[in-house]
């Protein structure tokens, strides 16, 4: 089982997370419970509280990420334009493949199709 604790944003579907369970991840989707309208601070905080890694399209995270004085949580910030489901999964998979040698921690992903920015 793998160590990475997943927290799927409101704007991600449930079967993402099904995808990444599949896969041997904990995950936790904010619409599987029922939390889809918590605000982005909150968000971060349940992420910091649980040491999960926030999956996300909203482009908000990352200003909330690089603005925090304590990165305290890591986030990817999904910057796709093909966001079905199916796209989606791909994408995390290769993600995950790019950085399964690696401690994730506190770091922002900015993922797209063909690159990975990593800021710390």
């Amino acid at each position: 089982m793998s160590k990475i604790r997943f927290l799927l944003d409101a704007n991600l579907s449930p079967e993402t997370a099904i995808f990444l369970r599949a896969h041997g991840y904990s995950v936790k989707s904010l619409i599987e419970e029922g939390m889809g309208a918590i605000d982005d601070e909150a968000v971060a905080r349940i992420a910091e509280k649980e040491r999960r890694i926030i999956v996300t399209f909203d482009l908000d995270f990352g200003e909330i990420y690089y603005f925090a004085r304590d990165k305290k949580f890591c986030v990817i910030v999904l910057r796709l334009d093909d966001q079905r489901v199916e796209s989606v999964n791909i994408i995390l998979q290769h993600f995950l493949h790019f950085t399964k040698n690696k401690n994730l921690g506190k770091e922002l992903f900015i993922v797209r199709e063909k690159e990975i920015r990593i800021i710390q």
